[in-house]
């Protein structure tokens, strides 16, 4: 969703804290970025409370927004949030370095091509089947767009181990599409 010049006031009345115009912010983004909350998180009240916090971030924040895609930064805004949610999980980090024995072409770009005729639903849920850092590694580059360069930034991993967890996000995905 492309900022739009009559965005502006409601932008500048939600940076007052005016709260009808707060609502009528999260009434227009809030369909976009429950969805962004659900490619990270498994659960719907994982996401819902996701949710919350983002708003609440992107409400802090909104005054250093300076133009451009407004839902393009406001969904990195909650993907760096998830990102950090998965993270504190009480099992630690979830992003370990590359396995040298695996043979993955640094400099090959990998292509995610998901069958169109495949429904959004089952892909969603395949996805979910997948552990935290496939599914995230998976959205941040197929989803986000994001290059490998600043995926590895965000998650402090080596540009090699995001190569690496992406092809294998991608086999794992494409193994449990096939099984449906």
């Amino acid at each position: 969703m492309k900022y739009l010049q009559d965005d502006q006031q409601l932008i500048r009345q939600c940076i007052d804290k005016q709260p009808q115009a707060q609502k009528e912010f999260y009434m227009r983004f809030s369909g976009k970025m429950y969805g962004v909350c659900l490619r990270y998180l498994k659960n719907e009240a994982d996401a819902k409370d996701l949710m919350h916090d983002g708003f609440m971030m992107v409400f802090d924040k909104l005054h250093l927004f300076k133009g451009g895609n407004l839902g393009a930064w406001m969904a990195r805004i909650f993907a760096n949030l998830a990102i950090t949610k998965i993270r504190k999980k009480k099992r630690g980090p979830i992003f370990s370095e590359m396995d040298e024995n695996l043979n993955v072409n640094q400099n090959e770009d990998i292509e995610i091509q998901i069958d169109p005729k495949i429904e959004l639903a089952i892909v969603m849920q395949a996805m979910n089947n997948l552990s935290d850092k496939y599914r995230t590694i998976l959205n941040l580059y197929a989803v986000e767009k994001l290059s490998h360069k600043e995926i590895a930034e965000m998650l402090d991993i080596s540009v090699g181990t995001s190569k690496s967890q992406l092809s294998r996000a991608r086999v794992m995905l494409k193994d449990l599409l096939e099984k449906k």
